[in-house]
């Protein structure tokens, strides 16, 4: 039973996990003042501070500087070889919403020009999966952390059920011992009944010889 809940959760989470398809899309996105071309995602489950945590990690893979101002992480001089030759100046925003999703936008710089998919379709094309892939793997382990948290749950509570039928079970174990009990006191106390009945009259006829006695006694002087 334990096993097979579980089985549900996962499948419900893995469900609505995949349900949230992950895209990217390009779109203009503010980075302090000025309004920049941008890749756009949604990292599910989880939130703005985890993300740029993430994020800022990503960005010193690529071996420049950075820094964050205001709510922006900027990478200067990053080497991503996968998008160009030359460094690149990289901008991420992120906005969280009440329903555990994060909005990342991310601008690249080429150096003069920021990546657009008209422009640079081969190389927005490569940051786009890098983009995808950070904000999958970011909601996978927020997802997995989901499902251990559940399984914890879900354990806590079978130990506190099972506890709830052992008690069940011990309270009609009982019964049972005590219906055995007091069927046997039953039959005894029928037993002693008949006994006691017996009993009854030999006591009068003893009371009465005693009574009887003491009188006799009273004729002695």
């Amino acid at each position: 039973m334990k096993k097979l809940a579980f089985v549900l959760v996962a499948l419900f989470l893995t469900s609505a996990l995949f349900s949230q398809k992950i895209t990217v899309q390009e779109t203009t996105a503010k980075f302090h003042k000025d309004n920049r071309n941008a890749l756009s995602v949604i990292v599910h489950y989880t939130d703005a501070k985890t993300v740029e945590k993430e994020l800022k990690s990503l960005l010193k893979s690529y071996k420049g500087k950075v820094s964050s101002k205001k709510g922006v992480l900027f990478g200067d001089d990053l080497i991503i070889s996968t998008i160009s030759e030359n460094t690149i100046d990289v901008y991420g925003a992120v906005k969280e919403f009440k329903n555990g999703e994060v909005e990342l936008n991310v601008a690249f710089d080429l150096g003069g020009a920021y990546l657009t998919s008209g422009t640079h379709p081969e190389q927005y094309a490569r940051a786009s999966d890098i983009v995808k892939n950070f904000a999958f793997s970011l909601s996978e382990q927020a997802f997995a952390k989901i499902v251990k948290a559940e399984e914890k749950e879900l354990d806590k509570f079978t130990k506190d059920y099972a506890k709830v039928v052992g008690s069940k079970e011990s309270l009609e174990k009982d019964n049972k011992d005590y219906k055995k009990q007091i069927e046997k006191n039953e039959k005894e106390i029928e037993k002693l009944t008949k006994e006691i009945e017996t009993l009854s009259g030999t006591l009068k006829e003893k009371q009465d010889g005693f009574n009887k006695l003491k009188k006799e006694g009273t004729k002695i002087k």
